[in-house]
């Protein structure tokens, strides 16, 4: 594990793919690391960097940037969602910002994880019980109607309530995808 290392500044990591033209926005960057680390294929994690920056040379300054902070949120990413400290939070714009962006990354972040598990192969049929239907409700939030939230207590505490559960889910996905793991790589 990797000690006192803090996730990337999301506004900095927003400007670093904005300034080299990416269309995905930080959110559903790491709920793509996020859903790879749970399959544990880190050939997927290499191919997937390797396609995302494959039309920037190495020496593009400002794709090693976002290149080296996007390893950042995945190395960071990957000790928090493997360890027992429940350190692991999605990664999602702070509460300065509006609410209608703070779901919209959110529904980014739950299309990254989805799209992360699926480029390891991974599908719902891998999952027993309540991980299973924690895929399902993912599902459901890629499809959240943000433009339409108005602010107030209510959407801040559901909001607050729906980054918990995501917390919650990517761990138990996690732990339920052991198996898998193991079956993968003969870890004991």
């Amino acid at each position: 594990m990797i000690e006192n290392r803090q996730m990337p500044d999301y506004s900095r990591l927003v400007g670093a793919l904005s300034s080299i033209g990416l269309d995905l926005g930080a959110s559903e960057i790491h709920g793509v690391i996020c859903g790879l680390v749970c399959a544990g294929t880190i050939q997927s994690h290499i191919d997937w960097m390797t396609a995302l920056f494959k039309d920037w040379p190495q020496e593009d300054l400002l794709a090693r940037e976002a290149r080296e902070m996007i390893g950042e949120l995945y190395y960071i990413s990957r000790d928090q969602i493997g360890n027992d400290d429940l350190t692991f939070m999605p990664y999602l714009p702070d509460d300065t910002q509006p609410i209608t962006a703070r779901a919209k990354a959110l529904s980014e972040w739950c299309e990254g994880y989805l799209y992360g598990l699926g480029m390891s192969g991974i599908t719902d049929q891998q999952l027993e019980g309540d991980a299973r239907e924690a895929l399902q409700d993912i599902t459901h939030f890629t499809r959240l109607d943000y433009e339409l939230l108005e602010s107030g207590e209510a959407t801040e505490q559901a909001y607050a309530e729906l980054q918990e559960f995501l917390k919650v889910v990517t761990l138990l996905i996690w732990g339920d995808l052991a198996k898998v793991r193991e079956l993968d790589h003969g870890e004991e």
